[in-house]
């Protein structure tokens, strides 16, 4: 897919062009192959090679300067220690001191100070100044040799370091301190000897302070490069930064003089690659000589492979055009390589197949336009989304729309909106396995809606805009009146096989299926289930009495009188059979029963049914039994309808028209 845009966006649609372009990518890939690991490794192993030489030399450099520094306090503590200065013969000392001024430039002279703070002997200067204020005079007083930071000295008024050692007495009392004045021009001249056009060392103090000579500023002034805050940090700075100079620069460092004083070593960026740099120029300048060489033999191949292709290509214009007789010439091929001369005959052969194929799909359309043109179904083609592309005049004549009128459209305009959802659903369906049924029902152009039977194929191209679904439809109307006729008929003649002819409740049947019903969801929930079995008292003497029509009117009354009395939709009242009734409740305990019961019998009295033949009532009344259970898998419905009945003879034995009750566990 990126190769594609790439093509289309450099508008490469040639062999020649594409040859080249793979060709081109094909150097870049052999020099990115080539040089990724000669830039990163080979720049890599300088950088390494450099910052090592520039940890070696600090780490002279800290040596020399530390062990320089414990010499000249030796030289220092050889002088305080001297007998003279012990027993502060100061003339002798004097002497001495002069001597060993003489013969060590490095010291810019030497000082004693006595146990006041106060200058005796001074082989630079005058005596008698004060210095008991100066760090160093405070270290010899605690006995301790000192050298200090770069301060100014008050004879010399220049920037020197104090190397200063405490006298003591035989006694060994504190009687002063002897200290030499270095110049940092002294320090500068130590690590002089390290310094080169590619790289230098310098020394800085604890505050920023330039120690020695650098190029990143003059003696005394301050730096505050990123390597000198790292330095403060205690943390390492592996990469390049920015000097002083603005100089991109690779940099060590070192603490020396007790952590004082910071030895820092730097060798400029461009320093460290320049030898690199010059042999990546002869390593391109060498990929680019091949490829210019591989470009202009790929370009002598590319034209042996483009001319019979060419060849080919125009030979498919031509077929293009209508020229279905067009043959390439074999023997122009003969002399090319295998493939090209497969080429040329299956071209050939194509052609022929082509041509065999064209007069075929005309009489294939030809027969596909009598049969969209005379169908009596109606044939539609749809896009991918729905929208009517065309229909056939079966369909128009269907519909009774005209082609400005539908086509364009999206199909649900048409479809009865109830239909729609389940429409929506077939399509997915056909999305996914390309065919589908549907029925549905669909509007006429004066709205009326009349019913169709779809059958739906859909044929998927290249892209959606491609894409047909193809659709043959039948009215089925009248199919669909006979069957609503015919649900119709069923619904009431399972209507009327539920129901008993006489009294119009439900019948024997359907309490059968209800009680196992209703037993298997209380036996599933754990809920009671109760059955009210019950029948008119001396019913045979009143149809005796009053004739069969009258004993069936009698009947219709009570059913209905029952019916009544249950005011759940959930409760059912069945003929059991003859003169006896029943009354299924779900989820209701022996007491609701009892009470449904109880109303059933005062109904059934209130409504003062004269019966001459009853031997307890001169009005038609009813016995009742009641049973309740939790249904479980270890009883069965039928336990249920015993104790009921065993209810119901008892109310029977006991005087008629009241409630009996039988609970079983």
């Amino acid at each position: 897919m990126i190769i594609k845009r790439i093509f289309n966006l450099f508008e490469i649609s040639s062999l020649k062009g594409r040859l080249r372009f793979w060709f081109i990518c094909f150097i870049a890939l052999l020099v990115l192959a080539a040089s990724i690991p000669f830039v990163f490794l080979e720049k890599q192993q300088r950088r390494e090679d450099a910052r090592s030489d520039l940890e070696k030399m600090i780490d002279v450099q800290q040596v020399t300067i530390d062990i320089w520094l414990s010499d000249r306090v030796q030289n220092i503590r050889s002088l305080a220690e001297l007998p003279t200065m012990k027993s502060l013969n100061l003339s002798d000392s004097s002497n001495i001191f002069q001597s060993f001024d003489e013969y060590h430039s490095e010291f810019e002279g030497i000082v004693y100070v006595n146990k006041n703070g106060i200058t005796e002997l001074d082989t630079s200067g005058d005596v008698g100044v004060n210095v008991s204020d100066r760090q160093y005079f405070k270290e010899a007083k605690n006995g301790n040799a000192f050298i200090t930071d770069v301060i100014i000295g008050r004879q010399s008024k220049k920037p020197v370091i104090v190397i200063s050692v405490p006298v003591f007495d035989r006694a060994q009392q504190f009687q002063g301190l002897v200290f030499g004045a270095v110049s940092i021009n002294t320090i500068n001249d130590i690590l002089k000897q390290f310094q080169d056009n590619n790289r230098e060392t310098y020394l800085v103090n604890r505050d920023g302070m330039i120690i020695t000579e650098s190029r990143q500023g003059k003696l005394g002034e301050t730096i505050d490069s990123e390597l000198f805050n790292y330095a403060l940090a205690g943390k390492k700075l592996d990469d390049f930064y920015d000097s002083t100079t603005g100089e991109k620069v690779l940099g060590n460092y070192k603490w020396a003089h007790n952590n004082q004083w910071l030895v820092i070593g730097e060798i400029s960026k461009n320093t460290i690659y320049e030898s690199f740099y010059r042999m990546a120029f002869i390593f391109v300048s060498i990929i680019l000589l091949l490829a210019l060489l591989g470009y202009v033999f790929m370009i002598f191949v590319s034209k042996q492979i483009e001319e019979p292709i060419q060849r080919v290509l125009d030979g498919t214009k031509k077929i293009g055009k209508g020229n279905w007789g067009y043959r390439l010439s074999c023997p122009t091929y003969k002399d090319e390589i295998k493939e090209l001369q497969e080429l040329s005959h299956n071209f050939n052969q194509m052609a022929e197949t082509i041509e065999s194929h064209i007069y075929s799909i005309a009489e294939n359309e030809e027969r596909f336009r009598t049969i969209m043109q005379y169908s009596s179904d109606m044939i539609t083609i749809h896009d991918a989304t729905g929208k009517y592309l065309y229909v056939s005049p079966a369909g128009k004549e269907i519909l009774q729309y005209e082609d400005h009128e539908i086509v364009g459209y999206d199909s649900y305009y048409f479809i009865h909106p109830e239909d729609i959802p389940q429409i929506q659903k077939n399509f997915e369906k056909l999305l996914q396995n390309g065919y589908v049924v549907s029925t549905y029902r669909i509007r006429k152009k004066n709205n009326d809606y009349i019913w169709f039977e779809s059958s739906i194929k859909y044929i998927k191209g290249n892209n959606e805009d491609a894409s047909r679904i193809f659709t043959v439809s039948r009215n089925i109307t009248e199919r669909k009146m006979v069957e609503q006729q015919l649900t119709e008929a069923n619904k009431l003649l399972q209507e009327l096989s539920s129901k008993d002819g006489l009294t119009g409740i439900l019948n024997r049947r359907s309490f059968d299926e209800k009680l196992e019903e209703e037993w298997k969801r209380a036996e599933r929930n754990n809920l009671p289930l109760s059955l009210i079995m019950l029948d008119i008292d001396f019913f045979k003497a009143y149809n005796d009495t009053y004739g069969h029509q009258g004993g069936d009117d009698c009947l219709r009354e009570v059913a209905t009188a029952i019916s009544h009395a249950c005011k759940r939709e959930s409760d059912s009242v069945f003929r059991y059979g003859g003169e006896e009734f029943g009354i299924i409740l779900p989820e209701t305990d022996l007491k609701g029963a009892q009470k449904v019961a109880e109303k059933a019998r005062k109904t059934v009295e209130n409504l003062q049914i004269s019966h001459a033949g009853s031997k307890i009532s001169d009005v038609v009344t009813i016995s009742l039994g009641v049973a309740t259970i939790i249904p479980t898998k270890y009883a069965s419905a039928s336990s249920l309808i015993d104790s009921a009945d065993k209810a119901l003879y008892q109310a029977k034995q006991e005087g008629r028209n009241q409630v009996r009750s039988y609970y079983k566990e």
